[in-house]
């Protein structure tokens, strides 16, 4: 089996028929970096084409049992449902290629097509999400990693994979506050621990990175109105997760971060990712920023 191609957001869509202003509105995901960014290219290919992208590495298929691709990819019983149910949502995982994600939405006649996206828009939406998640992470992870790096980090309690080219700064050690950092573009993910609890709300998590930065990043703050929240659980600790936009008023810099915190016994976790790169797309490193902070282990 091939392996697959194509950049982290590319989905091709196949079908015989297709509003494609439609299927951008409802399947496109977009966040603030800080402009508003979209995640995906769509390219679209009528299925006559089908062979020609079996090699992708996001295929999104749609159409009806009387589309001879969707009728000859779905066997008797997946037929019978979709006739039954009228709708079906498929995820295939190398169907074609290796890492692959092939999803297919099957409906029981044309006229429904519609109606079968806007039904299933949030799984549709997430399996993609996915599928370019997964994408980043085997590119980052054909990189180089950094074996000193990771033995130095794990002095301080961290186990984390590290490509080559970054540095470890341990200034603020004694405050438990150390951070790795590499240029071009400028990407940072610093580790905090203190005794505490997990924020009891999203504008006391705001808060405590503010304070956070303040004091070592010498005045980076968030930008409320950019800036998502939601509960997590990461590596067996409860956890908040906060994704946006952070600003530094004095060196008229800006760009977007992730922050998780977490708690296990009676200290708090903060881990922070943050990327600069004005003027150019920034999707792909701060997912690869998530990537390596999903990396993340706590020694015992």
């Amino acid at each position: 089996m091939p392996e697959s191609v194509g950049k982290a957001r590319d989905v091709v869509v196949v079908a015989s028929e297709m509003d494609t202003a439609f299927i951008k509105e409802n399947l496109q995901i977009y966040h603030y970096v800080p402009q508003y960014e979209p995640y995906f290219i769509f390219v679209f290919v009528s299925d006559t084409m089908l062979k020609n992208v079996k090699q992708f590495h996001s295929l999104f298929l749609c159409g009806s049992l009387k589309d001879d691709f969707i009728y000859e990819l779905l066997n008797e019983e997946a037929r019978v449902s979709t006739l039954k149910d009228t709708f079906n949502l498929f995820k295939v995982n190398d169907l074609w290629s290796k890492n692959q994600t092939v999803t297919i939405l099957a409906v029981s006649e044309p006229s429904f097509i519609k109606q079968g996206i806007t039904k299933y828009r949030k799984m549709i939406k997430k399996i993609l999400e996915e599928s370019y998640y997964k994408k980043v992470k085997s590119s980052f992870y054909s990189k180089e990693m950094d074996r000193n790096i990771k033995n130095h980090l794990k002095r301080f309690g961290w186990s984390m994979d590290i490509p080559a080219g970054w540095m470890i700064d341990s200034t603020h050690k004694e405050k438990n506050f150390i951070y790795v950092h590499t240029h071009y573009p400028d990407r940072i993910i610093f580790l905090y621990k203190e005794k505490g609890e997990l924020p009891a709300s999203d504008s006391l998590a705001i808060e405590k990175r503010n304070n956070i930065t303040k004091m070592f990043y010498g005045g980076d703050y968030v930008l409320k109105d950019m800036t998502i929240a939601e509960r997590i659980e990461f590596k067996g600790m409860k956890g908040l997760r906060l994704k946006g936009v952070w600003q530094n008023d004095s060196l008229v810099a800006g760009g977007p971060f992730l922050t998780y915190f977490l708690t296990s016994g009676d200290s708090l976790y903060v881990i922070d990712g943050m990327l600069f790169l004005p003027g150019e797309r920034k999707t792909d490193y701060i997912i690869a920023l998530e990537v390596m902070m999903n990396s993340l282990q706590k020694l015992e």
